[in-house]
């Protein structure tokens, strides 16, 4: 890829390898992915939650008062 007519195709490809990464993670990180993977597919136990049947405004956080 040398040429001026080369530069559109290298451009689009230097444009999907910058994406990639971004691509990636937007479709969910590879151990979310792993722990779906594990826990409903292999029937695997789940993380442990203590806040599991905590209502999401009553969960403690830094600073919340």
């Amino acid at each position: 890829m040398s040429g001026p007519e080369d530069a559109e195709v290298a451009g689009k490809f230097q444009a999907m390898l910058l994406r990639a990464p971004g691509t990636r993670v937007e479709g969910g990180t590879d151990e979310i992915m792993r722990n779906i993977i594990a826990e409903r597919v292999l029937g695997l136990p789940g993380d442990i939650r203590v806040d599991k049947d905590v209502p999401f405004n009553k969960i403690p956080t830094k600073g919340r008062a």
